[in-house]
């Protein structure tokens, strides 16, 4: 398998364009790379099927698909979100003397990518790269909230509720009406889910083609998070997530 991976990478590079468009007939790829004509229109076909490669149907010549341009724009939007979010991040942390995240999702979980620590003594701090489901945490939940329904529920019916990684039990049906107010609010709340005593307080995070693709929270000690704070740090961190919104070519409607 890792044989044939590299030889559809080989593939994909030597479509890259340069400077201008390119494209290339089987023959050519396959005197290029010099592999047999059949392993290549195999590859090709396979290519074609996930969108890495389009034919023209009129010259038969293959060039680079609208798949690679989806996946490097999805990778662009992860560098730029860490690039824009940071100063908006330390400036909640400044405010707020809490810890402050930056998290997105890879298929159904949803992965801390980025933090600022709190400056106090008592404090939260998990570890960049910690991946918990969608449905567990604000900072997932409110990501989750925002998603196209159709893929909210493809993925919602990819969890195994029972085996959730949380100290809270979840039903499906609490989750969902949850969603809804979230949608509504702009923002989610998460008490004593993942770790114990903690707070967390999140607001999604938009790209240009106005998809949700990640969420800026602030979490902290229950203990310093009173109603009066948590509505003023709810507010907080819609106001900074749709600014970062702004910054990465949103325009939808403010949340």
């Amino acid at each position: 398998m890792s044989g044939v991976i590299s030889k559809a990478v080989q593939i994909l590079d030597l479509l890259l364009p340069q400077g201008t468009e390119k494209d290339m007939s089987v023959t050519e790829i396959s005197k290029a790379l010099n592999m047999p004509v059949q392993s290549v229109h195999r590859l090709l076909t396979s290519l074609a099927e996930h969108g890495f490669v389009a034919q023209n149907t009129k010259t038969k010549r293959y060039k680079l698909g609208l798949s690679i341009m989806k996946y490097g724009f999805l990778m662009w939007d992860s560098l730029m979100l860490r690039t824009i979010a940071r100063p908006f991040m330390e400036e909640i942390s400044k405010q707020t003397k809490e810890t402050v995240y930056l998290s997105v999702r890879e298929n159904a979980e949803g992965i801390y990518i980025d933090s600022v620590d709190s400056p106090q003594v008592l404090k939260i701090s998990e570890p960049i790269g910690l991946r918990l489901p969608l449905f567990i945490g604000a900072s997932n939940r409110v990501i989750l909230a925002f998603l196209n329904p159709m893929l909210q529920k493809t993925i919602m019916d990819s969890f195994e509720w029972s085996e959730a990684t949380s100290l809270k039990a979840f039903l499906r049906k609490d989750v969902e009406q949850e969603l809804l107010t979230i949608k509504q609010n702009g923002y989610a709340i998460s008490i004593s889910e993942a770790t114990e005593g903690t707070t967390g307080i999140g607001a999604p995070i938009f790209s240009y083609d106005n998809t949700v693709i990640g969420s800026l929270n602030v979490a902290g000690p229950s203990i310093r998070f009173g109603e009066v704070n948590i509505e003023k740090y709810s507010n907080m961190v819609k106001k900074y997530a749709n600014l970062i919104s702004n910054e990465l070519g949103y325009r939808g409607r403010v949340r």
